[in-house]
């Protein structure tokens, strides 16, 4: 306001042409006033653009050091805000870390508990399948053995007939046809025609020898027909075992799957509570880094509209100081003028 009233009084006194002079002001100049001489109006005037150039370059003082002040704050501020979002920027990321590390816990316990789940299944059927395949076996060797040993019945029945008949040396076609007969029922495990094949080219004076030789190929059959049989239980007796001992580890393989299922569901429901926990941590510090973020952009755009308006309200104090020093060398030149004008004429 003094500024505008400084000016304002300046225009008038030098509101004329170039070289002429308001009489006012020439009077003002060589007379006195009830306020004083003409030198102290004129003194008063420069006295009031130096007072408003003072006051301008005062308030540029204030104006830097609490711009200054407020600028260092506003820096330890936004270092502040830097570092707790740098902080809360490696939380984040180690937190989602360690997220990532539980969901990856969590999928590979859900593909073993699903493993565990199809083998116990699979055992199972495998325990159904091998009771079935054990019977399946079992009547099998429980048939072969009723075979062979109704074989080696009729072997030993016919190598009885046949050493009585060794003793008579006699030995009759018919007999060896009724012979063939009864073995030809076991065909697969008897081969009974080699056996009674040199009765139908034997002479009578071979009848005995004939008769011995039947007799030891029908006790070579005993023989081999008691083996089969001793082979034959050997090895239900072995296959006996192998099903119990199978069975067994099958069994002994249930119980630790399930012991193991059940460890690794308890497990499961921890990680996903640990999951859930983590999901929040990981939630709270995206939140936290948000609100961080937040308030430094806040604080560096009041930072920049403070700035703004400083640098403004700056530039306009220097530039009505330009207007004052530009005015009071003028005013300093009109003065001059009109003296030395006053003097010329003798005033």
């Amino acid at each position: 306001m003094r500024l505008l009233i400084g000016l304002a009084f300046i225009t008038i006194i030098f509101c004329q042409q170039q070289h002429k002079f308001n009489p006012e002001f020439l009077n003002l100049i060589s007379t006195g006033t009830g306020l004083g001489t003409a030198r102290d109006a004129i003194q008063a005037v420069l006295q009031l653009l130096e007072d408003l150039k003072n006051a301008n370059e005062e308030l540029d003082r204030k104006a830097d050091k609490a711009f200054q002040e407020y600028e260092g704050g506003v820096l330890n501020d936004c270092a502040a805000f830097t570092g707790i979002m740098k902080e809360n920027n490696e939380s984040l990321l180690k937190n989602s870390e360690d997220l990532e590390a539980v969901d990856d816990k969590i999928a590979q316990t859900t593909d073993y508990l699903n493993w565990n789940e199809k083998r116990r299944k699979s055992n199972d059927m495998k325990l159904e399948d091998l009771a079935e395949q054990r019977c399946e076996a079992n009547s099998l060797f429980i048939d072969a053995l009723r075979d062979y040993r109704e074989a080696l019945n009729v072997l030993e029945w016919v190598n009885g007939d046949l050493q009585l008949k060794e003793q008579n040396a006699f030995l009759q076609k018919e007999e060896t046809q009724e012979y063939t007969s009864k073995l030809a029922l076991y065909t697969n495990m008897i081969d009974h025609k080699e056996v009674f094949s040199q009765v139908e080219v034997s002479q009578e004076d071979q009848a005995s020898q004939v008769v011995s030789e039947i007799v030891g190929k029908v006790q070579g059959l005993i023989s081999k027909i008691q083996e089969h049989i001793k082979t034959l239980e050997e090895q239900e007796i072995t296959s006996a075992n192998d099903f119990v001992d199978y069975r067994r580890n099958l069994l002994n393989e249930q119980v630790l799957l399930k012991q193991e299922y059940d460890s690794r569901l308890k497990f499961l429901n921890s990680l996903e509570d640990d999951k859930e926990l983590a999901q929040d941590v990981v939630s709270q510090c995206d939140k936290i880094l948000g609100n961080t973020q937040r308030i430094l952009q806040q604080t560096q755009n009041a930072y920049n509209q403070q700035k703004a308006k400083y640098v403004m309200e700056k530039q306009k104090r220097h530039e009505e100081n330009q207007i004052i020093i530009e005015i009071t060398m003028l005013y300093h030149q009109k003065v001059a003028q009109a003296e030395e004008f006053l003097q010329k004429k003798g005033v």
